[in-house]
């Protein structure tokens, strides 16, 4: 599985090269203070005026919107450190929006800071060939959230999301994602750091590598989990679309989900009808000081309860460093801290 996510980032690279060779698009210049050849001054009104495989350079500044892309173009920061979206009291920092925009694909992310959002600080639904890389994803999950258990309860975020409550985003989101890398990403102070789930579609085969996730205090730092299609929030539950085939590679997950029991990467589902989160690969990962094990596994219905079992078949658990994580206290296995050693 490693080896054919690794083929997929060469192919597209190819792909893409290819592209620009037969259908290269145009390059638009955004700048927070228009010059006479810079002249958009907002990164959405830049996106909007885009075309299929435009480039979009974003010039150093703060940008205060959220950025909603629904064609395949790339938009790319001057610099992380100084290109900065601030979506403090909106929704997402950005929406790459496959859902309203069927078979979106080809779109690529690079070079910002997102921070401040009241939910994800990048949100990917329904896509293909996505790329997130080189991005600073800070303090986003800013909405207030309770743990209740049930579905949907995060005030004001839109029904697609079947998240439980409690996690109502956090710095990246991938929701019916397939064939996508998510690589050289710093992601700090949110709920989740990565989140893969399938609420809106199946996600699978995509790289997660090289990411640096570090004290997102509310839950893990990376988490496949298996979520209830839309519009199936209450029982009877629908079977569940799969988080399956991803590769979870060399990336650091640390002091994540300290405050609520987090762990560096988590495999889940979340009992809400029948899950399915397989035949994955974390592999080469260092996962230290997290809230839970360094990878957990967690299924919440099955024959115990009369139910039939969660698919958490097949998943692979390889070469990692994992050590000095918490007590998972709802395991009466795993009384102590979690893993001291190497995997």
């Amino acid at each position: 599985m490693l080896y054919r996510n690794a083929n997929l980032v060469v192919c597209s690279l190819a792909a893409l090269g290819a592209l620009c060779q037969t259908a290269a698009g145009a390059t638009l210049c955004v700048n927070a203070k228009p010059t006479p050849t810079c002249t958009y001054s907002t990164i959405g009104a830049a996106v909007a005026a885009a075309s299929a495989g435009d480039v979009i350079q974003v010039s150093h500044g703060t940008y205060r919107e959220e950025v909603t892309i629904g064609k395949p173009i790339s938009l790319l920061g001057e610099n992380s450190n100084n290109t900065i979206i601030d979506a403090t009291g909106l929704p997402n920092g950005i929406f790459v929006d496959g859902l309203d925009n069927a078979g979106l694909q080809s779109v690529t992310i690079s070079g910002f800071t997102v921070q401040n959002a009241e939910y994800e600080g990048v949100l990917v639904v329904n896509a293909t060939d996505v790329t997130v890389s080189g991005n600073n994803l800070l303090n986003n999950d800013k909405s207030p959230s309770v743990f209740t258990g049930a579905t949907n309860g995060c005030p004001g975020q839109p029904a697609f999301e079947t998240d439980e409550t409690g996690d109502c985003g956090g710095g990246l989101h991938l929701m019916g994602v397939a064939d996508s890398i998510v690589s050289g990403n710093n992601i700090t102070g949110n709920a989740d750091g990565i989140l893969i789930s399938d609420d809106t579609g199946e996600s699978h085969g995509n790289l997660i590598v090289g990411n640096n996730i570090t004290d997102n205090p509310l839950e893990c730092g990376i988490v496949l989990a298996s979520h209830p299609p839309m519009g199936h929030t209450s029982p009877p539950y629908a079977p569940h679309y799969g988080v399956d085939h991803n590769t979870v590679s060399g990336n650091v997950s640390t002091n994540n989900g300290v405050k609520v029991g987090g762990s560096g990467v988590g495999l889940f589902s979340d009992g809400n009808g029948l899950g399915r989160t397989s035949e994955n690969v974390i592999i080469g990962n260092t996962l230290t000081g997290n809230g839970l094990g360094g990878v957990a596994l967690h299924t919440h219905v099955g024959p115990t309860f009369g139910l039939p079992a969660d698919d958490m078949n097949g998943n692979m658990i390889i070469g990692n460093a994992i050590s000095k994580n918490l007590a998972d206290l709802d395991d009466t296995k795993t009384p102590g801290r979690v893993g001291d050693q190497h995997q």
